[in-house]
């Protein structure tokens, strides 16, 4: 239930005159509507906002709450990155020397001359 501020402002008034002995709970809570013991209810309800109120706090902008969950995952998110980028270093090194080899000629198996093995032509010792 939305109550206006009005409503709120004349509750508030009649928890003080309460409290200064002015009026009684039970006159409060008749001019409110409500039951003595939900005007008790809301009266103790509105005390401890006071109370709450007045308690002194640190000084400055309050922290941010931290969320321990969230935290670990963005720091396994930032470990997988920095997995990821020495993986792709390693990579990158593989195909160079992989590259390398090739250029070198030693990446490729050596292919047999026409005097080879099983070859038709030019054996020396075909008589």
């Amino acid at each position: 239930m939305i109550r206006s501020e009005t409503a709120e402002r004349e509750e508030q008034l009649l928890i003080m005159r309460v409290q200064t002995g002015q009026l009684t709970a039970a006159e409060a809570a008749r001019q409110l509507g409500v039951s003595r013991k939900t005007f008790y209810q809301r009266m103790q309800r509105g005390l401890a906002g006071l109370a709450a109120a007045l308690t002194p706090r640190p000084a400055g902008r309050p922290g941010k709450e931290r969320d321990a969950e969230k935290e670990a995952l963005l720091e396994q998110a930032a470990q997988l990155q920095r997995e990821k980028l020495e993986l792709q270093r390693i990579l990158r090194v593989r195909e160079l020397l992989q590259k390398a080899r090739v250029e070198d000629g030693q990446g490729t198996k050596k292919k047999e001359g026409k005097a080879g093995r099983g070859g038709s032509g030019g054996r020396p010792d075909a008589g």
